[in-house]
C-alpha cells in the first residue's frame, strides 16, 4: 500500500484509527511504524494516565471527596464549581465521571450534558445509571440504565398491604428475557431502547430480588452498586449478589453468580472492580476479612478463582499527614486551591514499595486464615485502638493492591502479593461524624485515572 499511495495520503488515512488500533498499525510494517511517528498520529496523552486518586462519596455529605495521590505532573482537582449545582458522583469510566445530567472530565474541566432518559415509570422498578467509555476507542461515551426491583419493605409490609405485589408477578424470572436497556450515546445525543436477550439462567424471581436489602443488618455497612466496563463488556453488580455481564457487541448478557463458597453466606458484600488481570472482585465479611477473585472467561462458564484471603484487623491509630491529601471540598467555600497557583505537584509521581518509607507498615507472617495485624513503624507516633473497622476502597487500576480505609481515619494500601500494607494518609473531612443525627460512612468510591483528551464537540 505503502508504494501505491503518497505518503501524506497513507497519513490521512492511518490517523483516522482510534488509538488502540493506532498501537497495533505500528507493528504491521516499518513504513507505517515511521509514517505514524514521524507525523505523531499516537497522542499516548490522550490513553488513561497513572491512578491519580480515589473519589469517596460519605454519607449526607452534598458532594464528593477526592483523595489525591502525589504527582508530578498537573494535579487535578476534585472541585467541580463549573457545574450548575453540586452533586455527588454517580459511576465512572476510564477518566469520566457521572453525575446526575452531566458527564464530566475532571482533568480537562469539561462536562457534558446528560438529557434526562424518556423511559415509562414501573410500579416497584427503579434504574441504576452506569458510564461506558473507552479512549482507545473513541472519544464517545454512553450511558445505560439498569433496572432493579424496588427491595420490599419487610415491615411496612406488615402493617400495610401496598407494598405487596401480584403474586403472579413475583414468580417472574428476573433478569427478564430479552431485557430492555435506555442508551444514551454522546455521538447520536439522544435516547434509544437496546433489548440484550439472555444466555443461560435468570439470578431468580422478582420475589427474590425484593428480599435483598442495600444495608448489612445491625451495622452501618452500605453495599454500593459497583460495575467494571472491560473489553467491550459491561459487568455491573446487581441484587442478590449476581453479576449481569452485558456483552455490547452481540446484544447478549449473563448472569453471574457469586463464587461458590460465599453462596449462602448471610452478611457479605462483593465489590466489583478492574486491575491487572481483568475484572476481580472482592467479598467483604463483617469481621473485616477480605477473599478477592479474578473472572476466568476462558470457557463457556465464568468463574471466579481466589486469588487473596485476608482479615485485617485494625490495632494503631498513625496520626499525621501521609503521601496522599484529602483535598476537603466540602469544607472549602472556592474548592481546593494551590499554594503555587500552577496545579503543579511536587512530590515523586510513584507507587513502588520502600522499606526506607515510614508510611510503609510492617504486617505480621500470614498464619491459618491469613490475619494480619498493623505494626507501626517506630519513626511514626501511634497509639494501641482495639476498635476500629476498615472498608474497602476499591482496586488499584494497574497493579494487584487494594485499597481501604482504616474506621474512617486513614487510607490504606495492601498489596495482594507481598501482603504488605501501605499507608496513604488522613481520608477524614473536616468535622465529618461530628454532627448530631449523621451516621458516618462511606456510600461509593471511585479509583480514578485522569483522560486528558476532549469531547468531541469541543474539538
Amino acid at each position: 500500500m505503502e508504494n501505491l499511495l503518497p505518503e501524506d495520503v497513507l497519513s490521512n488515512i492511518i490517523h483516522r484509527l482510534a488509538p488502540r488500533y493506532l498501537a497495533i498499525s505500528r507493528c504491521v510494517c516499518k513504513t507505517w511504524c515511521t509514517i505514524i511517528e514521524a507525523h505523531n498520529l499516537l497522542h499516548v496523552d490522550l490513553l488513561p494516565r497513572p491512578l491519580c486518586g480515589i473519589f469517596i462519596n460519605f454519607n449526607e455529605l452534598s458532594m464528593s471527596e477526592f483523595f489525591s495521590r502525589p504527582s508530578k505532573g498537573p494535579t487535578v482537582s476534585g472541585n467541580f464549581d463549573y457545574l450548575p449545582c453540586s452533586s455527588c458522583i454517580i459511576d465512572h469510566c476510564n477518566g469520566l465521571l457521572l453525575f446526575h445530567k452531566y458527564v464530566v472530565n475532571p482533568a480537562t474541566r469539561q462536562s457534558a450534558p446528560l438529557p434526562p432518559c424518556p423511559y415509562m415509570v414501573v410500579e416497584h422498578i427503579f434504574h441504576r445509571e452506569y458510564l461506558v467509555f473507552d479512549p482507545t476507542l473513541s472519544p464517545h461515551f454512553e450511558v445505560f440504565m439498569i433496572p432493579e426491583i424496588r427491595r420490599s419493605n419487610v415491615w411496612y409490609n406488615m402493617l400495610n398491604s401496598d407494598d405487596k405485589l401480584d403474586p403472579a408477578i413475583e414468580e417472574l424470572e428476573w433478569p427478564p428475557s430479552p431485557c430492555i436497556l435506555h442508551v444514551f450515546s454522546s455521538r447520536t445525543k439522544v435516547w434509544e431502547e437496546r433489548s440484550f436477550v439472555r444466555e443461560g439462567e435468570a439470578a431468580g424471581n422478582v420475589s427474590d430480588m425484593r428480599l435483598d436489602h442495600p444495608y448489612v443488618p445491625d451495622t452501618s455497612v452500605y453495599v454500593p452498586d459497583t460495575s467494571v466496563y472491560c473489553r467491550g463488556v459491561l459487568y455491573v453488580y446487581c441484587q442478590n449478589k449476581y453479576v449481569m455481564r452485558i456483552s455490547l457487541s452481540n446484544g447478549k448478557y449473563q448472569v453471574i453468580k457469586p463464587p461458590s463458597d460465599c453462596e449462602g453466606m448471610a452478611y457479605t458484600n462483593l465489590y466489583l472492580g478492574k486491575s491487572m488481570k481483568g475484572v476481580y472482585c472482592a467479598v467483604r465479611h463483617l469481621a473485616s476479612r477480605f477473599l478477592i477473585y479474578i473472572l476466568d472467561e476462558s470457557s463457556d462458564r465464568m468463574e471466579w478463582v481466589c486469588k487473596d484471603s485476608c482479615s485485617i484487623q485494625p490495632c494503631q491509630i498513625i496520626d499525621g499527614p501521609g503521601p496522599w491529601t484529602l483535598q476537603d471540598i466540602n469544607n472549602q467555600e472556592r474548592g481546593f486551591e494551590y499554594e503555587d497557583g500552577n496545579n503543579e505537584a511536587v512530590v515523586e509521581d510513584r507507587f513502588e514499595w520502600d522499606s526506607d518509607n515510614d508510611n510503609v507498615i510492617e504486617t505480621n507472617s500470614r498464619g491459618s486464615g491469613g490475619y494480619i495485624n498493623f505494626l507501626v513503624d517506630t519513626t511514626r507516633r501511634g497509639r494501641y485502638n482495639s476498635g476500629g473497622y476498615i472498608d474497602f476502597l476499591g482496586f488499584h487500576p494497574y497493579k494487584e493492591v487494594i485499597f481501604l480505609s482504616d474506621s474512617l481515619r486513614r487510607g490504606l494500601a495492601y498489596h495482594l502479593n507481598s501482603s504488605k500494607i501501605q499507608d496513604l494518609g488522613s481520608l477524614r473531612p473536616t468535622n465529618y461524624g461530628t454532627e448530631v443525627g449523621i451516621q458516618p460512612f462511606i456510600q461509593k468510591f471511585f479509583p480514578y485515572s485522569p483522560w486528558m483528551g476532549r469531547f468531541p464537540e469541543d474539538n
